[in-house]
Order: C-alpha cells, then structure tokens, then sequence
C-alpha cells in the first residue's frame, strides 16, 4: 500500500505529465469546500456546510483506487430568498455563493459498497468504512541479545 506522501507525489507527476483541456480546468470563482475530517479505528467522517445544495447539484466520486474522494456542487440562494428589487443594492457579502470544488486524499482505501451519504439542514455527512478496518492493540515489540 502506497503512503500518503507517495499519493501526493503521483497526484502531482499526474498533473505535471497530462495536459489539461479545457474542460478540466476549475473556474476562478469555484469555492473551496471547507470541510471537518474525523477517523475512527474503521472509518473516516467527513462533515461539510453546503447550505443551499440540493442532492441534484451535488456529486460525490471515489477515485479509481478508493483513495481519494472528491465533492463537488453549487451552492443557491433559494429562488424565494432572492432579492431582485430594482433599487436595492449589495452593501455586504460574506456568505460565499456559487459553484465548489473539494479533493481529499485519504490515509487508506475505504469501501466504496459502504460508504455513506446523508444531507440534512445544510450538512452533508460522509461516512466512509476503511476496506481493512484497523485493530487497535499494543502488541509488545521483542527485543533480542546478541
């Protein structure tokens, strides 16, 4: 099994070796998708704010070797919340709008039949079971004369 930093490094031999057509490049006004990571013993949880993200406009892949994960969506303001008056103008924005985008690399590969997705209030929770489920114990390390 490759580490993290061999991960890493191909991701970015694979960026520098394949040119990028224009379909693959990221628009400059996608959003970086802010996002909570956790692990357990035998997953990793991931927690992210998408308010105003209907199911439709997300998707979620796992990559070809169950390692890394990518998020991507919009984020609306709901058709009802819009404000189109004629006269009115913007004199704050700090809530962010628009198209997002997140990889995350993962420490071990997961099981892609069991992962989890649920989206509730705005929060999207990914639970993503590792494909060997580590267990926890001191294992004594013996130590030889000579």
């Amino acid at each position: 099994m490759t580490s993290f930093l061999e991960k890493l490094k191909l991701i970015k031999e694979k960026k520098d070796e394949t040119p990028i057509t224009k379909e693959e490049k990221l628009e400059l006004n996608v959003l970086q998708l802010n996002v909570d990571i956790y692990q357990t013993p035998s997953e990793i949880i991931i927690l992210a704010q998408i308010p105003g993200t209907e199911v439709k406009n997300l998707d979620i892949f796992l990559g070809e070797d169950n390692d890394v994960l990518t998020i991507e969506g919009e984020m609306e303001i709901p058709q009802d919340f819009k404000i189109e008056e004629p006269e009115s103008k913007l004199l704050c924005q700090e809530c962010k709008w628009g198209k997002f985008y997140r990889q995350i690399i993962l420490p071990e590969e997961v099981n892609s039949e069991k992962i989890e997705a649920k989206l509730k209030n705005g929060v999207l929770l990914l639970r993503l079971p590792f494909l060997k489920p580590r267990l926890i114990r001191k294992r004594k390390v013996e130590v030889k004369i000579e």
